[in-house]
C-alpha cells in the first residue's frame, strides 16, 4: 500500500473522528446546563478575611454572569424576579464605595441580598468553611425556638434572615430559621448578629422566662445531638399487627443504600401481608427525584405523569411537555394503599415524591403543605466565585406542576393535620376505610 493511500486513510479516519466527536464537544461547551460546574466544593476564605473591592467586584460580576448563562428564567419574557435581581446587582455595586473594607461575610451578605430578589430556593450562595454549632440543644428540644436572641425579639431577627435568604415560601423559610440557622455560628453572624462571645437565647418557659448562654462548637461536641439518629436517613419498620409498613426517607439520596432499603421494605411487606403503607417524608429535605420511581417501581401501577419542565441549553429552553413515566416494575408487586406523611420541610425532591403519589392519585397525603411549590426552579448546578471561594448554586431548569389545574398552589393534603400527629391521623385514616 502506497504512502498516498495511506495517508488518506488516516485523513479520512480523522474527519470521521471529528465528525462524530464535535456534537458531543460543542453540547459540554455551550449547551450542557451544568458544564464546567463545582465537582467538590471549595473551603471558603475565612468569614473575616478583608477582599480589595476590585476583587468583590470581580465576585459579584461572576455571580451574576453564571446565572445570566444559566438560569431559565433570564430567557423567559416579562419575569418580575429578573427585573429585581438586575436592579439590586446595580444597587449593590454602586453601594461599594461606601465600605472602608469589605470582608468575605461582606461579600456574602451582598451576593445573598442580590439573589434574594429572585424567591428561588434553589439559587443560593453559602459559605462552606468549618461550621461550628450552640454547644448544647437540649434547651431547644425542651421548649422550643427561644423568645430573643442576644437580646433581640426572635421575629426580628426572623426578619433580617428573611433580607438575605433565597426562598420560596416563609413557611419553610421559618423552619431553616429554627432547625439550621440559630444554631449556627456562621450564619448567625450572616444575618447580622455579633456571636464573638457567644450567643444568649432567651425561652419562655412554664416556669417562667429562661436565659441560656452558648459557645459554639463541632457538632460532635454539642450535648443533646443524635448523632445516630442524624445517620439513619432511611429505615422501615413493620406493624404487623395493624397490617401497616412504615418507611421513613429523610433524605432524597439515590444510591444503593436506598434501593436496598426499598427493597427489603416492600418483600417485608409481601411477607407480612401488610395492606397499607405510609411514607413518611415530614422531615425530607430534597436530594434526588428519583427516589420517587424507584419506590413506584414496586406499587402496581403501569405508568404515571412526570412533571413538565423547561430546560436551559446555551442560549435556548428546551421544553419538556406531556411526560409520562412507564413504570419499570419490580417484585413483589404491592397493591394496597400509600399514605405520604409531609410537612412544611418537606422540600424539593420530597415535594416531588409527594407530587407523584398525589397527582397522579397513586395514593393520599397526611399532614401540612410541602415547603416549596411545584411550579418552581430547580436542578441546581455549583460554581466557586474566584477570590471568596465562596459556592453559588444556581437553577437550570423549570418544572411545573403535574396536575396543571393546580398551578401555582403548594401541594396540600388530603387529610390536613400537625405534623408532629401525622403518624396518627394516618392510623386514623386507615381505620376509617377498613371499616367503610
Amino acid at each position: 500500500m502506497n504512502k498516498k493511500i495511506i495517508r488518506n486513510i488516516i485523513i479520512i479516519v480523522f474527519l470521521i473522528v471529528v465528525l462524530i466527536a464535535f456534537p458531543f464537544v460543542v453540547y459540554n461547551l455551550c449547551l450542557n446546563p451544568k458544564r464546567f460546574c463545582t465537582k467538590e466544593f471549595a473551603e471558603s476564605l475565612p468569614l473575616d478575611t478583608v477582599l480589595t473591592k476590585q476583587q468583590v467586584r470581580e465576585d459579584i460580576d461572576y455571580t451574576m454572569k453564571m446565572i445570566r448563562k444559566r438560569h431559565p428564567a433570564w430567557l423567559e419574557e416579562k419575569n418580575a424576579n429578573v427585573d429585581a435581581v438586575e436592579a439590586k446587582y446595580l444597587e449593590e455595586i454602586a453601594d461599594l464605595s461606601s465600605y472602608s473594607e469589605i470582608t468575605v461575610l461582606d461579600e456574602w451578605i451582598i451576593i445573598s441580598r442580590i439573589m434574594h430578589e429572585m424567591y428561588d430556593g434553589h439559587t443560593s450562595v453559602f459559605a462552606s468553611s468549618a461550621k461550628k454549632y450552640i454547644n448544647d440543644f437540649s434547651a431547644l428540644k425542651e421548649y422550643g425556638p427561644p423568645k430573643s436572641i442576644n437580646g433581640e425579639d426572635s421575629e426580628d431577627v426572623f426578619q433580617k434572615f428573611l433580607s438575605v435568604y433565597q426562598y420560596e415560601t416563609e413557611r419553610y423559610a421559618e423552619k431553616v430559621f429554627v432547625n439550621n440557622v440559630i444554631i449556627n455560628e456562621a450564619y448567625l453572624t450572616w444575618i447580622g448578629l455579633d456571636v464573638s462571645n457567644g450567643v444568649d437565647f432567651v425561652f419562655e418557659t412554664p416556669e417562667g422566662d429562661k436565659e441560656f448562654h452558648y459557645d459554639f462548637v463541632p457538632i460532635s461536641e454539642v450535648t443533646g445531638f443524635d448523632k445516630a439518629a442524624s445517620e439513619e436517613w432511611v429505615h422501615y419498620e413493620i406493624d404487623e399487627e395493624n397490617g401497616i409498613g412504615i418507611f421513613t426517607l429523610n433524605d432524597c439520596s439515590y444510591n444503593s443504600e436506598y434501593k436496598k432499603c426499598v427493597k427489603e421494605f416492600f418483600e417485608s411487606v409481601d411477607a407480612s401481608g401488610v395492606e397499607d403503607v405510609i411514607v413518611d417524608l415530614r422531615y425530607n429535605g430534597g436530594g434526588s427525584s428519583m427516589v420517587g420511581d424507584e419506590f413506584i417501581r414496586y406499587l402496581n401501577v403501569d405508568k404515571y405523569n412526570g412533571w413538565d419542565s423547561d430546560v436551559r441549553y446555551g442560549n435556548f429552553l428546551y421544553k419538556n411537555r406531556n411526560v409520562v413515566n412507564h413504570n419499570n416494575k419490580a417484585n413483589p408487586q404491592f397493591n394496597g394503599n400509600v399514605y405520604v406523611l409531609t410537612s412544611s420541610s418537606t422540600y424539593s425532591a420530597a415535594m416531588d415524591f409527594t407530587m407523584y403519589i398525589l397527582d397522579n392519585n397513586i395514593g393520599e397525603v397526611v399532614g401540612e403543605a410541602s415547603g416549596n411549590i411545584p411550579d418552581s426552579y430547580g436542578d441546581v448546578g455549583y460554581f466557586t466565585v474566584p477570590n471568596s471561594k465562596l459556592t453559588i448554586g444556581i437553577s437550570v431548569k423549570r418544572w411545573y406542576r403535574i396536575d396543571r389545574s393546580k398551578a401555582g398552589e403548594l401541594l396540600e393534603p388530603d387529610h390536613p393535620c400537625d405534623p408532629e400527629e401525622a403518624v396518627e391521623k394516618a392510623y386514623e385514616v386507615i381505620r376509617e376505610k377498613r371499616s367503610q
